[in-house]
């Protein structure tokens, strides 16, 4: 299997007249991903309801099934040549500011970098834990990218980053929810902590779907509030480790290229970023900061 659960049309929820159709969602990742890898979409064509790349790896839009409309559910194709099941991971993000790419961003920064460093397994994309790391999950090789903010203010996106990366919240919740990990291929965890002030939302989504004894044993974990409406996240992939030990057999690719970090001529989000510092309360921007997750 592929790893989607299937929904049916009725699932399917109605669009509103202002979201962007698939194609325009994926021309806004597709530069994203340009930005933070140059190089990464060259020859990569946006076709039906998917960004395909020459070199095997893909990104389609699913239909949204939750959030409302302006919810992109974004599935990453690592391999489309393994045919008839192609392996894959989903994901997605939210349009909440003015510029659509910003949740295009979100997804690239996370989830994407993800992809990028499966493919290319040398940590320039994303970071990497054993199973017996201090921020591994047991039994589990994990990729995984840094933590991105969205909210009214800089401050706080950046002190609920740390707080969240702080929280080593995978390897502290695990047990509840490495026995619901099936793909033979790679699993994929989103995390997400956010809301306003007394309304705040932990949330681990398993393969695409809330995981109830995750999130609750998130919620547990007693983050930080904020002081005005905040929201961090990130992404990992777990990938089951052989019967015999080492590292996962899934074949990589060596992309050959660098993050955006790295290169001269990119932006880049440092501590005096002024990203997200002049936001619409009703529709916050996003402050895209990349933090490590190995923190002194």
């Amino acid at each position: 299997m592929s790893w989607i659960r299937r929904r049916t049309r009725k699932e399917q929820l109605e669009l509103p007249a202002d979201r962007l159709p698939d194609l325009e969602f994926l021309a806004l990742v597709r530069a994203g991903l340009e930005e933070f890898a140059p190089g990464v979409t060259q020859g990569a064509q946006l076709k039906g309801n998917s960004l395909i790349s020459p070199h095997g790896w893909a990104v389609a839009v699913a239909p949204p099934h939750h959030g409302g409309g302006h919810h992109y559910d974004l599935v990453a194709l690592p391999d489309v040549g393994l045919q008839p099941d192609v392996p894959c991971f989903m994901d997605c993000v939210v349009s909440m500011s003015a510029d659509p790419q910003d949740a295009a961003n979100t997804w690239v920064q996370t989830a994407g970098a993800c992809l990028l460093e499966l493919l290319d397994r040398r940590e320039h994309f994303a970071d990497h834990a054993g199973p017996d790391d201090q921020r591994g999950v047991p039994g589990w090789h994990m990729i995984t990218s840094g933590a991105v903010g969205f909210g009214r203010d800089v401050g706080e996106n950046r002190r609920l980053q740390g707080a969240l990366l702080e929280a080593n919240v995978l390897h502290r919740i695990a047990d509840s929810f490495t026995t619901d990990l099936e793909s033979p291929f790679f699993n994929g965890i989103k995390v997400f902590y956010g809301g306003s002030p007394g309304a705040m939302q932990a949330e681990i989504r398993v393969n695409g779907e809330r995981h109830e004894a995750a999130s609750a044993a998130m919620a547990a974990l007693g983050l930080p509030e904020p002081t005005t409406f905040t929201a961090v996240r990130f992404y990992a992939l777990l990938l089951p480790l052989p019967a015999g030990g080492g590292e996962p057999s899934y074949q990589t690719v060596r992309l050959d290229l660098a993050p955006a970090s790295v290169q001269t001529n990119a932006h880049s989000h440092g501590t005096a970023c002024a990203c997200g510092g002049h936001l619409d309360p009703e529709h916050p921007g996003f402050d895209l900061a990349l933090w490590p997750l190995c923190m002194p």
